[in-house]
């Protein structure tokens, strides 16, 4: 049978959640970090999540800057959403890059100057982990270094990745950036969890290049996604995408996307989804 990411293609829509389901995401948050966790906050209740994790992590930036960013995000969203924990992970060794030409003096764009207002609970790593229970969706969206503890204590319901390439030509050092931090990791999770795997080659397509048609909402995500787009003629790229916003997209609507088998270049065989949905990025930011 042909298949749609997570989902036959008989069951297309959003996924049916159940009551107890809580969302996890791990974030290296950067500006296509707190896009992607804007737009998966906004319909986390509507989804049927009870709860929500932000779990802080190396990547885009070190992790003491990514709890930092996680709680700025979370101090000036706009809209209420279900309970939320941030994960704080700076105790845990991870690999990092401080990518400040593509994110921003501060690693997500400068666009908040503080967290004033921020009253959601922190907690450790091991300690958020040691309590964790229930079933849940994940969203990994940087390196995977902290994954397969997560992932050995219980395995999601769905995996849904932003990481890995296949045919686009690589952003960092001859592998997609996530990846390339800690391939080992990557390798280890894709082989042993069933996943859907959001790569270059799902979100570099041409009507999803905001650079010359960004959009004009004036919403906390549009904003993000018109920063994100500034500061790629900043770091000179060539187009502008939201890379981790469509993997929460694959989570959400599985039935705009096909996904099939493919080998990257260390021999790991990933899920990948492909966008078949056709519309511009502008059109479906919200949905």
């Amino acid at each position: 049978m042909k298949k749609i990411c997570g989902a036959p293609l008989e069951k297309r829509g959003a996924p049916c959640y159940n009551a107890d389901m809580k969302l996890v995401l791990f974030c290296d948050y950067g500006l296509d970090d707190a896009a992607a966790t804007v737009d998966a906050l906004a319909h986390a209740k509507a989804d049927g999540y009870e709860a929500a994790a932000l779990v802080a992590i190396g990547g885009n930036v070190p992790p003491d800057v990514a709890l930092q960013n996680a709680k700025k995000l979370v101090a000036h969203l706009p809209f209420a959403t279900v309970p939320l924990t941030v994960v704080d992970t700076r105790e845990k060794e991870q690999p990092f890059e401080f990518l400040k030409d593509i994110h921003g003096g501060d690693g997500m764009g400068d666009l908040f100057e503080d967290d004033a207002g921020f009253s959601a609970p922190v907690q450790g790593f091991d300690d958020w982990l040691s309590g964790f229970s229930g079933e849940y969706d994940l969203l990994s969206l940087g390196p995977m270094t902290l994954l397969p503890v997560m992932l050995a204590r219980k395995a999601p319901r769905r995996l849904v990745f932003m990481g890995g390439n296949i045919a686009e030509e690589p952003n960092f050092h001859g592998y997609e950036f996530n990846h390339a931090l800690d391939r080992r990791a990557f390798s280890e999770v894709v082989r042993a969890y069933a996943h859907t795997a959001v790569t270059m080659d799902t979100c570099r397509v041409p009507c999803l290049n905001v650079q010359d048609d960004p959009p004009e909402g004036e919403d906390l995500l549009s904003a993000i996604v018109r920063r994100a787009r500034e500061m790629t003629f900043v770091s000179g790229e060539k187009g502008s995408y939201i890379w981790d916003d469509m993997a929460v997209k694959a989570l959400r609507h599985p039935d705009w996307f096909t996904c099939e088998r493919a080998v990257d270049r260390d021999g790991n065989v990933l899920n990948v989804a492909r966008y078949r949905l056709g519309k511009a990025y502008k059109e479906i930011i919200g949905r």
